[in-house]
């Protein structure tokens, strides 16, 4: 019996050790996170407000190789109806706009599925699309906000 007392007082005192180093596994098998929100209408702060990220949204996220304007047809505002591209990978936001995915080191473009369309998060300089990057043992953290064309009637 002095045994089995023993055994549990170790079992007690080494579980929170375990617990915190598979929550450290978890975490880490994860380079590319971030959240989406979707904005509406008039979203300028106001007088003892600040401006909000929006409400979250449960949409896909589409990662393409490095993506120029030229690759991209229908081009209007920030929107595009198709992409000449690679794609890479396809990544699902839960309902609170939260995301993660592993991807490999290298540079590239982002797209959100928004009004029946492929959307522009933003530019980057005058030939490039939505450019992220990921570097080997970092995590790349990135928030999308998108503006749909209701924010403009």
């Amino acid at each position: 019996m002095n045994k089995w007392i023993q055994y549990c007082i170790m079992g007690i005192a080494y579980f929170p050790l375990f617990a915190c180093k598979s929550q450290q596994i978890v975490q880490a098998k994860y380079n590319f996170t971030g959240g989406v929100y979707e904005q509406k209408y008039n979203t300028m702060p106001g007088i003892g407000k600040g401006s909000g990220k929006g409400a979250p949204l449960a949409t896909s996220l589409y990662i393409y190789q490095a993506t120029k304007l030229s690759q991209l047809d229908s081009l209007s505002g920030s929107f595009c109806s198709r992409i000449q591209g690679s794609l890479i990978a396809t990544i699902q936001s839960n309902s609170m706009g939260q995301f993660n995915a592993q991807l490999k080191p290298g540079v590239y473009s982002v797209f959100v599925r928004a009004e029946n369309a492929y959307y522009i998060p933003f530019f980057s300089g005058t030939e490039w699309t939505a450019l992220f990057e990921i570097k080997a043992d970092t995590a790349t953290n990135l928030d999308i906000i998108v503006r749909g064309s209701t924010n403009f009637q």
